[in-house]
């Protein structure tokens, strides 16, 4: 005999419902478990590549988002966009 049907009607009259996701504990639970992991640890004990000469190279400050992006792109002198390009030129 098949008891599905009786037990999923046990199951919505019980009026047992899973608890509400809370976004923040989910978020906070999720940083933990990655802060714990071997990777981060490594990476939090490892020095960061190009800190000591951070802002040499124009590209990486651009790439990195550095707080000198501008200069660095300014001094990098070039552009892929072929609109901005013929902007500059009409203008010079």
């Amino acid at each position: 005999m098949d008891e599905s049907f009786q037990l999923r009607a046990k199951r919505l009259l019980a009026g047992d419902r899973p608890a509400a996701l809370d976004f923040s504990v989910l978020t906070a639970c999720l940083s933990a478990q990655q802060a714990a992991s071997p990777a981060a640890r490594a990476q939090a004990v490892a020095p960061m590549p190009g800190a000591a000469d951070a802002g040499t190279d124009p590209i990486e400050e651009i790439l990195l988002c550095g707080p000198g992006w501008r200069q660095a792109a300014s001094a990098q002198s070039g552009c892929f966009n072929r609109a901005e390009v013929r902007r500059r030129n009409k203008g010079s």
